[in-house]
């Protein structure tokens, strides 16, 4: 297993409303947050041009978190 940092990560998608972000970056790293091998503190930063208030943007994400669990 690789050596996890204890310095803080951010990442930063652009076009986080999109496609590639609910199926496969977002749903990834959720695997990777409960395996543990993300440095804490971690966080996710979106950007995108589509109007999407924070609180849908994070009911989206979740939705995708627990639909890839299967």
């Amino acid at each position: 297993m690789p050596a996890i940092s204890d310095e803080p990560f951010t990442l930063v998608i652009f076009g986080a409303s999109g496609d590639l972000t609910r199926r496969k970056l977002v749903p990834r790293s959720g695997v990777c947050m409960r395996g543990r091998t993300l440095p804490e503190p971690f966080a996710i930063i979106g950007s995108a041009r589509s109007e999407v208030t924070d609180d849908e943007f994070r009911r989206r994400m979740r939705d995708a978190v627990a639909s890839s669990r299967g």
